[in-house]
């Protein structure tokens, strides 16, 4: 398969990659990554990347382009499988398309090459491997991406199993190879303004079902009042319930400006994906996460979880 991704790579004169919303370190290393990769070794190729923007700790400038450029084009899908998930829907405008996700999900985008590795922490580990396997010319930019996803993904290597962790070891050990300022990550990944460490005090209350999970209600216009825009309520604060020796599952549910809200899951020693899967969503066993069509409908995922507790 990695072999007819290059071939594919070859083929096509124009190429364009998504990945998904509210980008996380993995989804921009693993995007932003594929690009680098690309143009050091295809310079003659066009290559495009495309989505909304969130905080980097590099430049993350998306492209603006027209949809008369994915005539023709390839498109690569990162780090999502799941339609409603991905940035910027004309991906389905190419005239190829390739997704390459470490999701446990299946994938609903009808693509010519679903490449796929959920036995892995990062999908940024995947473009490496890649890579690697293709004997493809890397650089220190492409390196600091693609290492940026696998320490952010891995939670700095401590979500890593037994069947996972020596892939993740040996991907990071070549990447290391380049210069990598992994002093910068760190302190992207843990470092934060006053201010923003203050705005997060108005998050630290929560709610607990009588299994211990613990969970948290935030409005949109919660999201407006705090100045910490979406991604940073939503996924900057899922954690502040995290590290409690009782509660076993934690989950943020957050309301968007189109009143959907958005399930973050996260959980230590109970695999929980099944159930972000029964609400339309998908991700890891102890990380994942689903959209919802209102906060009643939160409850009942919290009945679930609640419930996985019980059983477990």
């Amino acid at each position: 398969m990695e072999k007819e991704i290059l071939e594919q790579i070859k083929a096509h004169d124009t190429i364009i990659i998504h990945r998904h919303t509210y980008p996380d370190l993995d989804a921009y290393g693993s995007q932003l990554g594929l690009k680098e990769i690309i143009q050091l070794n295809f310079p003659e190729k066009k290559v495009y990347v495309v989505g909304d923007h969130n905080e980097y700790m590099l430049d993350n400038t998306m492209d603006e382009i027209k949809d008369f450029v994915y005539e023709g084009a390839l498109a690569f899908v990162v780090d999502t499988a799941e339609y409603n998930l991905v940035s910027d829907k004309r991906f389905s405008l190419a005239k190829t398309l390739i997704v390459m996700d470490h999701h446990l999900n299946d994938t609903n985008l009808n693509p010519s090459i679903f490449y796929q590795k959920s036995q892995w922490i990062s999908c940024s580990e995947m473009v490496a491997d890649l890579a690697i396997n293709l004997n493809l010319k890397m650089n220190d930019l492409a390196a600091t991406y693609m290492y940026a996803g696998l320490v952010a993904d891995s939670g700095r290597f401590q979500y890593l199993r037994k069947d996972n962790a020596s892939h993740a070891f040996y991907i990071a050990s070549e990447l290391s190879k380049y210069a990598i300022d992994i002093q910068m990550i760190y302190e992207f990944l843990y470092n934060e303004p006053l201010m923003t460490k203050v705005s997060k005090q108005r998050f630290m209350d929560f709610k607990l079902t009588d299994n211990f999970v613990a969970y948290r209600f935030n409005t949109y216009e919660d999201v407006k009042a705090s100045n910490l825009g979406f991604s940073g309520v939503s996924r900057g604060t899922i954690n502040l319930m995290a590290g409690i020796r009782e509660v076993l599952i934690w989950a943020n549910f957050t309301e968007n400006e189109t009143g959907s809200v958005i399930a973050e899951l996260r959980s230590r020693g109970i695999n929980i994906v099944d159930i972000a899967k029964k609400y339309g969503g998908g991700g890891h066993a102890n990380a994942c996460g689903a959209t919802l069509k209102s906060f009643e409908e939160a409850q009942l995922l919290i009945n679930d979880l609640n419930e996985r507790v019980l059983n477990k």
